[in-house]
This record gives C-alpha cells, structure tokens and sequence, in this order.
C-alpha cells in the first residue's frame, strides 16, 4: 500500500494530472491578473508541459534502472547465500517430472535406486523412443555396503534386502514394458563403492544437459539433504567435474544379474 501510494505521489504521476487540469481550466478562457491568455501562449505552455513529462518520466525510467543495475551488480561481486545454490527435495519436481524432461537419456546413481522405481514409465518412454538410460546401484553382495549403511544410520542386511528389492523390481518393470531393442538401451548395474552422491543426469553429455546432485550426510535422512542442479553450459567447471565423478562410478560398475552371482 505505501508503495502505491508513493507511486501515486511521484513526478511522472504528478505531472499529467497537471496537464490535465490546465487542460479543462484553459477551456473556461481564462485570465491570469487579469491578463488574457491567449491560444498561443496555451499551445506553448502545454509543449513545455509535455517536454516536463518526458523528462520526468525519463529521468524516473533510468533512475530506476540504475537501482535494479546496482542492485544485480552487489549480488554478482558478492558470495551468493547459500540458499541461492543449495535447495531442499521438496523444491524440485516429481522424479517422473523431471525424468521425462530428458530427450535422449537419463543417468541415475542411487544407494537402491528408489528414485528410479518413482519414474520408471518415463525411462521406459524414453528407451522405447531411442534413448538410454543407465540405472547404478550400490552392489549388495559387496564390501561398500557395510560402511554405507553405518554412516546412514541402517542396519547392513536391511539395506542389502531393499537394494535387492528394488533392482528387482526395476528389471521386471522395464523387462515387461519394453521389447529386446529397447532393452539394450538400458543398463541396470551395480557397483562396489561407497557413494558420496546420489545423481540424476538429463541428457548428461549434451550443451543442454543438467545434473542433480544430492550428497549423503552422515545422520541425515535423505529428504533433509541439501540438493543442487548443475547445468552443462553455465555452471562450469563444476557440472564437468561431476559429470566425471558419474562417469568414474559407473565405469565401475556391472551389470546386475541377481543377488550373490
């Protein structure tokens, strides 16, 4: 409401009312001490008029351009708050959301891919279309699994089973939805390393490509963790160094054949 009512008082609002009052009051032929005005010096008074309001308004434009600027120019020369980089889970969209942004492939790096359950129609959508998707679990026959679930506060062999469950279930669904050639688009591995992230990679090796990280936090539920989104072409050297950091977990990866083979 003040900033209404300071804009309703400002010059460039002012200044027209001004013109339109002169306007009706010059209509009634009026004299000034008694001095006739006559239409020239009307037609005068209202370009000088005009010539005020531009410049108000101009002058107004430029000074408030100039606050925005100076205001854009702190925030690029100082350090960006944390909250600018670092979002919570509940701030992105649904994974099925987000999967389905992708056009030609998708990379998720995850303890037990639960994420990959929550969108696996899109990834089959996307295999089905001609993209990829590369799907990388912890392996829950290997020696990672034991240090990972203590740092997340859960018992080894529960994390084992839900590992188990869930890659499980994702070579059934994609195994059903999808023929042979569609399934060699997708790859469902495993791999013996203790994650310091979880990812979702779209269209990962492309300009337009993006990563979402999330780390793991010792005694931090997952949906507490803080999340940030990289982009390929701005967020350099960072988005590439990550990218890497994918590329390296899952070149040591295999594929999963089942538990204990």
């Amino acid at each position: 409401m003040r900033n209404r009512l300071r804009g309703m008082l400002g010059l460039d609002a002012i200044v027209p009312v001004v013109l339109i009052v002169a306007a009706a009051l010059m209509t009634l032929d009026p004299t000034i001490f008694g001095v006739a005005v006559s239409e020239r010096h009307i037609v005068l008074g209202f370009f000088g008029f005009l010539g005020v309001d531009a410049l108000v308004e101009r002058t107004g434009r430029l000074s408030r351009i100039e606050r925005r600027l100076d205001a854009l120019a702190g925030k690029a020369s100082g350090q960006p708050a944390a909250n600018e980089l670092l979002r919570p889970r509940s701030s992105f969209e649904r994974m099925d959301v987000l999967a389905r942004q992708a056009r030609r492939s998708v990379l998720i790096i995850g303890v037990n891919l639960e994420g990959a359950l929550q969108c696996v129609s899109a990834l089959a959508d996307l295999a089905a279309a001609g993209g990829t998707v590369r799907l990388v679990a912890m392996d829950p026959d290997g020696s990672a699994l034991a240090p990972s679930a203590a740092m997340s506060g859960i018992d080894p062999p529960l994390r084992r089973q839900k590992i188990i469950q869930n890659l499980e279930l994702l070579r059934a669904e994609l195994g059903t939805r999808l023929d042979a050639k569609a399934r060699d688009r997708v790859s469902l591995m495993v791999t013996d390393l203790v994650f310091p992230a979880g990812v979702v990679g779209l269209d990962e090796h492309t300009r337009n490509g993006s990563l979402i990280i999330q780390h793991y936090l010792t005694g931090t539920a997952s949906e507490h963790a803080p999340l940030m989104w990289l982009h390929a072409e701005r967020d350099e050297p960072w988005s590439g160094r990550y990218l890497a950091q994918c590329e390296a977990c899952a070149g040591r990866a295999r594929e999963w054949v089942g538990a204990g083979v």
